[in-house]
């Protein structure tokens, strides 16, 4: 999956939950469902869903679809299976769920002003596409370097991931602005004078940089 940097603190593998801690009652664990908003850098938010099994929580991460499930520790905690992801909620005074904190430091507000994501295609032509072509660069930590490939395809673009050659097929949203429906996550390209790019910014926030060849 393409995720080098995920939105802070958050996991990225399903992992499911063979016991529980402590017991809640259904109608408790429904409390605790929704859509939580989290404010990244430069003013975008990301987004989480909550929802209610019949022993715990299952959080899907908006931005990629992945779900992890989650086991109560006690009436406001919850962790993932191996211990390493806990949450922990908050109420207001009148009883309501109104955030919960993930990895003791990652606050996220309950919201409902959430509106699911509505893709709309644009057709451009193959010299605008081809000109997105090429090798771009990332480092998720210092001194290490991550690469992937873009290459145009009639309706769009690809991009392979060059650590594990994975690759996503993207639709137009604009000229710059392109989205994977299968992984959901955008990208948006910076291009010089030329009409060339010579960046391009995935899941809003990872800016990788196009490789002089």
């Amino acid at each position: 999956m393409f995720i080098i940097h995920p939105v802070p603190g958050m996991a990225n593998n399903y992992l499911h939950v063979g016991r529980a801690d402590t017991t809640i009652s259904p109608k408790e664990l429904k409390t605790f469902e929704g859509y939580y908003k989290f404010q990244l850098e430069k003013g975008s938010d990301s987004y989480i869903h909550i929802a209610a099994t019949e022993k715990g929580l299952i959080l899907q991460q908006i931005w990629d679809g992945k779900e992890i499930v989650f086991a109560p520790k006690s009436a406001f905690e919850f962790v993932s299976e191996d211990g390493r992801f806990p949450l922990k909620f908050t109420k207001g005074s009148n009883g309501a769920v109104t955030q919960v904190l993930a990895f003791e430091r990652d606050l996220w507000t309950k919201t409902n002003d959430y509106k699911p994501l509505v893709i709309k295609e644009v057709h451009l032509n193959p010299s605008q596409l081809k000109a997105l072509e090429g090798k771009y660069t990332f480092q998720p930590e210092k001194g290490e370097d991550a690469f992937i490939q873009i290459r145009a395809t009639e309706k769009g673009i690809i991009l392979k991931q060059m650590w594990d050659g994975k690759e996503f097929p993207f639709v137009a949203q604009s000229d710059l602005d392109f989205y994977c429906k299968e992984a959901r996550f955008p990208l948006k390209f910076t291009r010089d004078k030329s009409g060339n790019a010579i960046q391009v910014l995935a899941f809003n926030r990872d800016l990788w940089n196009k490789v002089k060849e």
